[in-house]
């Protein structure tokens, strides 16, 4: 049966290919797509788990030694200011939509977001954002807003299929495994900023422990972050056009996070880019696990 198995795999990455060829002709754009900027440092990716207090308490003298890139609500809380990241990635389509699009939780999210971004940041940096970002008047308006800001662009695009051309997809930045959490495109970009060798704090992913059905038989995640421990009440997790996931969806959605770090693994180990996970708490299993410190000390000197 191992031949079967392996005719309906290569079968499966063939349609995958072709599919993911055509999503690129439709959807990627192929000009202003974020480059190298040639760093002289790793890159720290700042995920947003309850971990990443602890990581701030105790390594704050190895993260000095780092790139900074926050993501999503980050600027709305005092650490923003401390850290002062040299970049900040949304990705979540819900940040470019317009008010009429979206729920008042979300527009209510948006403004303090953008409100934040635009008051606090008194250094330069970055937003690192997918080419949607451009039809947006929010965002185009707090770029005008803050000298301080400016923007590079990224192809949200999935891209699967056979390693050859998934690979080469990844390297011209058409695209990028399934973006269904915000560190998949922290890392995607971080390699096509340049960065050889990125970590990972706060990536705790410890969602399946905070899902519940309730008695009317509607999925609720409880949302967890650094800056809520406590996290929110169970809410009902809802696609584009907010009607709520079945619980069979929304774990399928934490599969293809999950499975798109190994992707991800497949392609750095190619091109010797190294990725390691130094969260104090996590349940990502593809990347090296190391602490700060430990990775500092053992990169090699520039």
């Amino acid at each position: 049966m191992n031949w079967l198995s392996s005719i309906n795999n290569g079968v499966k990455l063939w349609l995958q290919t072709k599919q993911s060829a055509l999503r690129v002709i439709i959807q990627s754009k192929f000009i202003g797509i974020v480059s190298n900027i040639q760093p002289s440092k790793p890159l720290l990716v700042l995920g947003n788990g309850p971990s990443l207090n602890e990581t701030l308490a105790t390594d704050s003298e190895w993260i000095q030694l780092y790139d900074l890139l926050a993501v999503n609500n980050a600027a709305s809380h005092d650490q923003f200011e401390v850290l002062k990241p040299r970049f900040y990635l949304l990705n979540a389509v819900t940040y470019f939509q317009a008010d009429e699009d979206l729920n008042e939780l979300y527009i209510g999210f948006n403004r303090d977001l953008y409100k934040n971004l635009q008051s606090k940041t008194t250094w330069k940096m970055t937003l690192l954002v997918p080419f949607r970002a451009k039809k947006s008047e929010a965002f185009q308006q707090l770029l005008a807003s803050n000298p301080n800001i400016d923007a590079a662009y990224f192809n949200q695009t999935p891209i699967e299929g056979l390693p050859f051309w998934s690979h080469w997809g990844y390297r011209k930045g058409w695209g990028m495994p399934r973006p269904h959490n915000v560190l998949i495109p922290c890392i995607m970009v971080g390699i096509r900023l340049g960065y050889r060798e990125i970590a990972l704090v706060g990536a705790d992913h410890s969602w399946l422990a905070d899902l519940s059905v309730n008695e009317a038989n509607e999925a609720l995640l409880r949302h967890v972050h650094y800056y809520d421990t406590e996290g929110s009440k169970p809410m009902k997790m809802e696609d584009r056009i907010q009607q709520p996931r079945k619980l069979h969806e929304i774990i399928h959605k934490f599969y293809l996070s999950f499975e798109g770090y190994w992707l991800i693994k497949g392609f750095t180990a190619r091109h010797r880019i190294r990725i390691i996970n130094a969260s104090k708490t996590s349940m990502i299993d593809a990347f090296e696990r190391m602490s700060l410190k430990e990775f500092a000390e053992d990169m090699p000197q520039k």
